[in-house]
């Protein structure tokens, strides 16, 4: 098992290891990656700030390839093209940036 899917399996136990210490996601990190899957608007990760959207992509093992500014019924998303370093596959992950949206 790799390193970022131990990660991954820890966080979601309850467990924060040592080298997260100084993360910049919030205490519930688990509880944000819980709760939504990045597939689309309704089920966007919410984050507080554009480095907890690279923590997420860290810790679901993927690299930002490029990234599009949505606006839809009020709401504001950042929609990320990330790459799998390991098996190359890219994917869309969505990240509601609404609470500090034009606030940074």
């Amino acid at each position: 098992m790799n390193r970022r899917r131990r990660l991954a399996l820890a966080l979601a136990a309850g467990i924060m290891p040592l080298s997260l210490a100084g993360c910049l996601l919030p205490p519930d990190a688990p509880t944000i990656l819980a709760s939504a899957g990045g597939t689309g608007p309704d089920d966007a990760y919410v984050v507080h700030s554009r480095a907890q959207e690279g923590e997420v992509l860290a810790l679901l093992g993927l690299v930002a390839v490029r990234q599009e500014l949505h606006l839809l019924n009020g709401r504001t998303f950042h929609v990320t093209a990330a790459r799998n370093p390991q098996t190359h596959e890219t994917r869309d992950v969505w990240f509601d940036i609404s609470r500090f949206y034009g606030r940074e």
